[in-house]
């Protein structure tokens, strides 16, 4: 799997060294650079490139009103995940309209950090690693990610509206065997609707916790069986 490219655009350098040592814990991101001006910012993306902005609104020689439609504009598939004060309510209200990934209000724990890019890391593999054509309850759940419970459980990042001892239980059914198995099946064994199961199971197969096949019947559509993967 390819590793995320994270650029830094915060003025702090104490913050710049804090966010630099939390996303090399992380083995699926490294940091590419860390920058504390906005011109500094564009012309790194210019010429190296990047995934994601870990981007402080509030950037020396930055405009936060209009810099972010400039960057969406010269910059169309880049994500960000935004680190910054909550004081005017109208940044907020214009980074969340131009599709910003996630906003983080300072001051904010490390663990909602952490939380915001494995969060970003199973949604960015789940849109560019996609090689089957989408279901609907794939995109809903994928989309859900962007309404996240920001409560940090077990280390576990999970979508608003799921519950987490619900999703251990699924995955520890699925654990006990080597099988594969419906989400009516499931839903079944847990005592849950096939729907919610189906949910869930969704969920751990965007996280790669669980793999789908596909039973072919001989009338009707291939029948999704969900099992554990080979971690």
């Amino acid at each position: 799997m390819r590793i995320l490219k994270v650029l830094i655009a915060e003025a702090d350098p104490l913050l710049q060294k804090l966010y630099s040592d939390l996303i090399a814990e992380e083995n699926a991101f490294t940091v590419l650079k860390c920058v504390s001006t906005g011109p500094q910012m564009f012309e790194t993306l210019r010429i190296v490139g990047a995934d994601l902005v870990l981007l402080d609104l509030y950037l020396k020689d930055f405009n936060a009103l209009e810099g972010l439609d400039e960057l969406r504009k010269e910059f169309p598939r880049l994500d960000y995940i935004i680190a910054s004060s909550g004081e005017n309510p109208e940044l907020v209200r214009n980074a969340l309209c131009q599709g910003v990934f996630e906003f983080l209000i300072k001051p904010f724990s490390f663990e909602r950090l952490r939380l915001a890019l494995r969060n970003y890391h199973v949604y960015h593999h789940s849109l560019t690693g996609r090689t089957r054509p989408w279901q609907q309850e794939d995109l809903d759940t994928l989309i859900s990610m962007k309404a996240r419970d920001p409560s940090w459980a077990n280390n576990r990042s999970i979508p608003k509206g799921l519950q987490l001892k619900c999703l251990n239980d699924v995955e520890s059914f699925l654990k006990e065997s080597s099988d594969t198995f419906s989400a009516q099946e499931v839903g079944d064994k847990l005592g849950i609707s096939r729907s919610t199961a189906r949910r869930y199971l969704e969920f751990l197969t965007m996280s790669e916790r669980v793999v789908v096949e596909y039973a072919y019947r001989r009338v009707g559509r291939p029948e999704k069986r969900y099992r554990m993967a080979l971690l």
